[in-house]
């Protein structure tokens, strides 16, 4: 099976009981980060010394999933520990989408009733409007873009509104969108070394348009952006390659600057660090010439890309970093999956889960034994739908099914790329995977998204 490659060594310190410290959490979330672009999941192009230093220091998890293949439902099944299609959230949100309902409960809200200072700093695209943004679900601090792909430089969304604000008002505030993250996020860690805190570090990166510091505004306010001149921006005629390098490494030097912060306040030992993407990277982009100066993301050694259900589409780079609690250079295979972050940091925080009869139950689960002690995590099955495709996990067996195409089998544990389908060798494993997709979808979709 895939699961259980643990390496953790002798001298970890086992520390599953959560202490009476609560730690202070930050949580890093890249946008469209392909598996294979940082260079301690095997890119030897980008340069990212600080995310390699991270994982050094801490535990890579490299079978974890986003909940899915594009940014708003992976960021309401991660809020909320539940499954995005109880709350109507399978794609991107667009223009005039309704976003998370205010009687969905967040783990910011959990985090904040129980005196942890909150705080989000970077991309919300959960409702567009102010009236559904993030001081309503439970985060005290919000600066950042409402909507899911704004102009890095003059802040305006493909609708061609600005899209910019502190708090709930719309603001003008100079720079690029990586830069302004990052300070906003070095800020709030600085004043609150004295108490627990969750920081949402959301970033725009590396979602399109592509966009380096130093580029001319492409956007203007009131002019709307669609199609490949919306997405693709200033460097809408290439190459592509330099300009997503320079945003990863970027990146890189974001967390780098983060991790500093809390080891210049002495915090290291009391906080938590999780990094991962929204979903998998863009490998090639539609109507751009397939040619290696416009390579974008690398998915590497996966099948697929954004907005599939091949592998590269969710599975995702993940590093968790708390030293004297995650042990120092482990890998694990666990089968995890982002909203398998709301129960954990419940746990972390020392705060009770939701019954599972109750309405407000969780889809996902704690993680702590794992990242704390190694230890494997209970065996269940794990289910996507995206548009017309669909996809089920159970141990190292994988279905899925590509715009309603028949249903593929992958052993992943022998075929990671998913390149042959045993479809036909094993109809049983098939036929049973396939049931379980059709009573998960029955069981998300009835009701109302709050049941």
């Amino acid at each position: 099976m895939v699961r259980p490659l643990l390496t953790y060594g002798l001298s970890l310190i086992c520390a599953c009981a959560v202490n009476a410290e609560r730690p202070n959490i930050i949580l890093i979330l890249a946008d469209d980060l392909g598996y294979g672009d940082i260079g301690c999941f095997g890119n030897t192009i980008n340069r990212t010394p600080h995310l390699d230093q991270l994982a050094r220091e801490g535990l890579r998890l490299t079978d974890l999933h986003s909940n899915a293949a594009n940014c708003s439902p992976t960021r309401a099944a991660l809020l909320t520990g539940r499954y995005q299609q109880r709350m109507r959230i399978e794609g991107a949100l667009g223009e005039n989408a309704p976003g998370l309902l205010k009687s969905e409960i967040t783990i910011a809200e959990r985090l904040h009733e129980a005196g942890y200072a909150t705080a989000l700093f970077g991309k919300w695209h959960l409702g567009y409007k102010s009236a559904n943004g993030p001081l309503l679900h439970g985060f005290e601090e919000f600066i950042g873009h409402l909507h899911g792909a704004t102009d890095y430089i003059s802040h305006v969304d493909k609708y061609g509104r600005m899209d910019w604000w502190h708090g709930d008002q719309p603001t003008v505030e100079a720079g690029h969108n990586t830069e302004l993250i990052t300070r906003h996020s070095v800020g709030f860690i600085e004043r609150y070394r004295d108490k627990p805190f969750f920081l949402f570090v959301s970033h725009s990166a590396i979602h399109f348009p592509w966009m380096n510091p130093g580029d001319e505004a492409h956007r203007t306010a009131g002019t709307r952006y669609e199609g490949k001149l919306g997405k693709l921006g200033p460097h809408a005629n290439g190459p592509l390659q330099p300009v997503v390098q320079r945003m990863i490494e970027d990146l890189d030097k974001s967390v780098g600057r983060i991790v500093a912060t809390v080891r210049r306040l002495k915090l290291e030992k009391r906080t938590l660090i999780f990094f991962t993407s929204d979903n998998g990277g863009i490998v090639k982009e539609a109507g751009v010439p397939i040619v290696p100066s416009n390579r974008i993301s690398s998915n590497a050694p996966l099948r697929g890309q954004k907005h599939g259900l091949y592998e590269g589409g969710h599975r995702v780079p993940t590093i968790a970093w708390w030293p004297g609690k995650i042990e120092r250079g482990g890998t694990s295979g666990e089968t995890t999956m982002t909203m398998d972050l709301f129960p954990t940091l419940l746990e972390l925080a020392g705060l009770n889960q939701p019954a599972p009869d109750s309405a407000s139950r969780l889809d996902g689960i704690s993680l702590v034994p794992l990242l704390t002690c190694g230890k494997a995590l209970p065996p269940r099955k794990l289910f996507w739908r995206q548009g017309d495709s669909r996809a089920a996990r159970s141990g190292n067996w994988k279905i899925v099914s590509i715009h309603q195409q028949p249903f593929e089998l992958y052993d992943l544990e022998h075929d990671l790329a998913e390149r042959r389908s045993l479809a036909q060798e094993h109809p049983d494993k098939l036929r049973e995977l396939m049931e379980k997709h059709q009573a998960w979808e029955r069981e998300v979709t009835s009701g109302s998204p709050r049941d």
